[in-house]
């Protein structure tokens, strides 16, 4: 009469008429299941009386001694008078109809179609009932395996659209839906017009991504990861990641010792900029071209400031420098910096707080800066969200953060920002995942990290997000993990040759 439904016994509602109360269990007032009896012929669920002679050996009803050994079956006759009465499958509550003998539950739930049953199709976490899986794996799921008409290659059913047949189809209908409209009435004609910019302008932005992802993947780009902090010293060993051949690999040192600097692409060059060596805080640039002899050199360019834990953007043939740290203060300046002669520096604007261990990206013409630090000490670690438009040259306050963040990875995402990780003003190191719609301020929660990790360093190719590196509430990292913004699941890269916080990544020009 055991079955594997849970501990304890039967709820008394699924029985097709009421159980009489001398079938229940003193322990936990439901209808036997399994039951044995103690030596005074008091019956319990096996169970429920098991779990009790973990704390007691005594029996909660008489007190006489028991163990498991002295446990007996309870006689046939109430076996059988139970096993008699009607039952209804476990399964009810997703649509099992069915009522059978309880001496028969065990038998039905074992090829019950109503079962959850999990999707073996990768990427999904959907659970659907035993005889709805096959339909469901082949014709429903989102994950599902699909055959390209075009090109006959093999897809994932929700990859589709960013595969390039697909995007020329869809490219074809929009035309000819447009050139359909363009005989009807103007204002349809203008209608359908913003209709397909908006498609054009999505099409471009998968045709983008797709080349993007496919230059990760094909060994044609690399990650860059410079520098950084292992527990012991400031680092300035240098290594790639190459996703076609699934391998770190070290490539040559920088000048200085560099922790807390940050790393920007301009041209055919790599530039990592500022940071600590140990002794003391930089204000130097080093640089190294992927077409040349990959050797670092200190470049002309410097930056305003001795200082760490800045932030810095790329933009037309620009870098823009955002706070930063030195012995004694936080910055709440914004610096644009010419990249070519005569590198000229100046001072575009101060933000309303000063910052450092933020996250900066660049959306259209906009600096936007989430979170970090205004002095040190964890209280001082901010939710806010600032604004600062190049073209406008004015600054905003945004909708902020539901959370204080600081030393967080961050990219740029679809016109969003992606927060990864960091530490909190409780000292917590963070697995949350956080999209900021820079639009209307509203917050959606990714799939948390596998790790923990503050101090970490995150780029994005395409749409698929590696973040490497940090400090857990142990110890520092070397593992590294990515999300696949197509399936939303987090998983588990080659871990780097050398562990690191506060390392500069990125992405390497194409070779």
């Amino acid at each position: 009469m055991a079955t594997n439904d849970s501990k304890g016994g039967y709820e008394q509602e699924r029985f097709a008429d009421k159980v009489h109360p001398r079938f229940e269990c003193p322990i936990c007032f439901k209808v036997f299941k399994d039951p044995v009896q103690c030596p005074n012929q008091h019956y319990f669920c096996r169970s429920c009386i098991e779990r009790c002679l973990h704390t007691s050996n005594k029996c909660p009803q008489c007190n006489c001694q028991i163990t498991s050994e002295t446990l007996q079956d309870i006689p046939r006759i109430v076996t059988e008078m139970l096993e008699d009465v009607d039952i209804r499958c476990k399964n009810v509550n997703r649509g099992c109809p069915e009522i059978m003998k309880l001496q028969f539950l065990q038998r039905h739930q074992k090829n019950c179609g109503y079962s959850p049953t999990p999707c073996r199709n990768e990427g999904c976490d959907e659970v659907v009932n035993r005889n709805e899986i096959e339909e469901h794996e082949s014709e429903r799921c989102e994950f599902r395996l699909i055959d390209c008409e075009e090109c006959k290659m093999i897809l994932v059913f929700n990859h589709r659209r960013s595969h390039p047949c697909f995007m020329r189809k869809e490219i074809d209908e929009l035309t000819k839906r447009l050139e359909m409209f363009e005989k009807s009435q103007d204002d349809r004609v203008k209608h359908v017009e913003e209709q397909v910019r908006l498609s054009r302008n999505e099409m471009k932005f998968l045709t983008t991504e797709t080349t993007e992802r496919c230059n990760f993947l094909t060994g044609k780009v690399k990650i860059f990861v410079c520098g950084g902090y292992d527990g012991k010293y400031n680092l300035n060993s240098v290594e790639s990641f190459n996703w076609d051949l699934n391998c770190w690999k070290l490539e040559p040192k920088m000048k200085e010792l560099r922790s807390r600097a940050t790393a920007f692409v301009h041209g055919r060059e790599i530039f990592v900029c500022g940071g600590s060596n140990r002794k003391q805080l930089l204000e130097n640039i080093e640089s190294i071209n992927v077409d040349g002899k990959l050797q670092w050199k200190i470049s002309h360019i410097m930056l305003p400031r001795h200082c760490y834990g800045h932030s810095m953007i790329y933009h037309n043939d620009n870098v823009i420098m955002i706070g930063g740290y030195n012995s004694n203060e936080a910055f709440d300046t914004i610096y644009s910096i010419q990249l070519n002669p005569p590198h000229t520096t100046k001072l575009l604007a101060q933000i309303p707080e000063p910052r450092f261990y933020h996250g900066s990206i660049l959306i259209g013409d906009d600096v936007l800066v989430f979170g970090g630090g205004i002095s040190a000490g964890l209280k001082h670690i901010k939710n806010t969200v600032y604004s600062y438009s190049l073209s406008k040259k004015e600054c905003k306050t945004l909708a902020p953060l539901p959370y204080a963040v600081s030393a967080m990875g961050i990219v740029s995402y679809k016109g969003n920002a992606i927060l990864i990780g960091g530490v909190n003003d409780n000292d917590e190191r963070l697995d949350k995942v956080l999209m900021y719609d820079v639009k209307t301020g509203q917050t959606t929660m990714l799939p948390s990290l596998n790790h923990k990790r503050c101090a970490c360093s995150a780029v994005i190719i395409g749409n698929i997000i590696v973040v490497v590196g940090g400090f857990d509430e142990e110890s520092y990292l070397n593992s590294v993990e990515c999300l696949d913004m197509s399936t939303n699941i987090w998983r588990e890269l080659p871990p780097m040759l050398t562990k690191r916080e506060f390392s500069a990544a990125i992405v390497s020009p194409i070779y």
